[in-house]
């Protein structure tokens, strides 16, 4: 079996059993899939050490057996379990739940940022995390003023504004903010603009200063995780709004 298909059966077996050893994952893994192989152990022990690297999992699970290779969920990996969330643990789920959620439209720049920033991520690396996240939405960004530009030119609005605005991030931002919502969209993407929009920029100013300038960013990993998890709904806005300005029936 592959970590991929391995990783959501072990997120199961945390969630029914956070304080176990690697042998029973073992023996719970192998009683939910019917296509494990013993060789498939050294697969399932790279997933568990890739969750105690990520802070999901710590040494010991009481105080008779404090030590590998016994462990237990951390209250991080607890909150990840409960809510549900531990898609940014499994890259290929997260890319897969990305794309889908863009109907596939996702550009490679998007789809591969996203996913090395989430390899730094996991390896503990949260400011690259996050510069890679960053230059994804930079690219969405940059994406939406082409397609407000392109409808303008069509349907004879000014832009003049966006498309001077390219180069300073402060001016691209409110440049692209006002033209989409004075363009009347339709309710679901101006319901949502604001929202995904401010969260765009706020990513983008934690590695650029108003004037273009890149910048270290200091974060920690809850704040990492959550610019991962948001991130999949801002590129379905994204993608959603280019549609409806290329005159897209279904957009």
């Amino acid at each position: 079996m592959d970590r991929s298909d391995l990783r959501p059966l072990v997120f199961d077996v945390l969630r029914k059993t956070p304080q176990t050893h690697f042998r029973a994952v073992e023996n719970d893994v192998r009683r939910a899939a019917d296509d494990y192989e013993r060789r498939d152990v050294l697969a399932l022990n790279e997933v568990l050490w890739e969750l105690l690297v990520q802070g999901v999992l710590a040494p010991g699970k009481n105080s008779l057996n404090p030590d590998l290779p016994f462990v237990h969920v951390t209250e991080y990996g607890a909150r990840c379990l409960e809510d549900g969330e531990v898609v940014p643990h499994d890259p290929d789920r997260y890319v897969e739940r990305m794309i889908a959620k863009t109907d596939g439209a996702a550009s490679p720049v998007v789809v591969e940022s996203a996913r090395e920033g989430l390899l730094s991520f996991l390896a503990g690396r949260h400011a690259a995390a996050v510069v890679l996240l960053a230059h994804a939405a930079e690219s969405l960004l940059d994406a939406l003023t082409d397609a407000l530009i392109a409808s303008g030119r069509r349907t004879g609005r000014g832009t003049k504004q966006l498309a001077s605005s390219r180069g300073t991030f402060a001016r691209q931002s409110r440049a692209v903010r006002r033209a989409l919502l004075r363009w009347d969209p339709p309710a679901e993407v101006a319901s949502e603009a604001e929202t995904h929009l401010a969260g765009l920029e706020a990513l983008v100013r934690l590695v650029r200063s108003d004037e273009g300038s890149p910048r270290t960013p200091f974060v920690n990993r809850d704040a990492t995780l959550a610019h991962f998890l948001l991130f999949p709904d801002r590129c379905r806005f994204v993608y959603h709004a280019t549609d409806w300005l290329a005159g897209k029936p279904d957009a």
